[in-house]
């Protein structure tokens, strides 16, 4: 078996292309063009329609994609249409939702044995509302219990985080604590703070 030899920078050549995969799907547009195109092909202005891009700052990411053989193009009935090169792209976004829905579970597993936080000589339950809500959320077993249970809607829950943690700016493990606080507040379950969440963001339907 041939050993491959790594190049200047300690990478074996495998690793670079692999790395080079990952660096053309590294941008929310990029990353937002595949998912709309894993549902069919579409068209220069339906994608930017999708996106909301102009099509002249579409055209770099597309064509980026293009070099990496993720998307391909071709004229039909007089319009420029793109589809994935393979339905196998897909699998990069499913993979990377994957990963983000593993990192809110942890999140949220984590701050379960958050310790209780203790303020002086003042028992937990009696410290100052405001007090509590910058610090650690506390649960009853009962909460726990419910807790575990919504984390069968972890997709949900993740798309909430993610969106909090655009909205303020901070990591997933803060805007899952976030999640879990407001929740807590609330006196929902975290599935139901999480579709709020979604919900405020996208606003009222017209």
């Amino acid at each position: 078996m041939t050993k491959q030899v790594p190049d200047a920078d300690g990478a074996r050549p495998s690793m670079l292309a692999l790395a080079e995969v990952f660096k053309a799907v590294a941008h929310p547009v990029r990353a937002q063009v595949l998912d709309l195109l894993s549902h069919g092909e579409s068209s220069i202005p339906e994608l930017c329609e999708g996106t909301g891009e102009k099509a002249s700052h579409l055209s770099r990411h597309l064509a980026q994609m293009r070099s990496q053989r993720l998307i391909e193009c071709q004229r039909s009935e007089g319009r420029l249409m793109y589809r994935l090169a393979c339905p196998e792209v897909a699998n990069l976004l499913a993979a990377a939702r994957s990963v983000l829905q593993a990192q809110v579970a942890a999140a949220v597993a984590r701050t379960r044995y958050t310790p209780r936080r203790t303020y002086g000589t003042v028992a937990p339950q009696a410290a100052p509302r405001a007090a509590a809500a910058t610090g650690p959320a506390t649960f009853s077993d009962e909460q726990f219990a419910e807790l575990e249970h919504t984390l069968a809607s972890r997709a949900v829950i993740a798309d909430a985080c993610e969106a909090i943690a655009a909205r303020c700016g901070c990591t997933l493990d803060e805007a899952a604590k976030l999640l879990i606080m407001t929740a807590h507040k609330s006196n929902l379950t975290l599935r139901a703070a999480a579709a709020r969440e979604l919900q405020d963001q996208h606003g009222p339907r017209a």
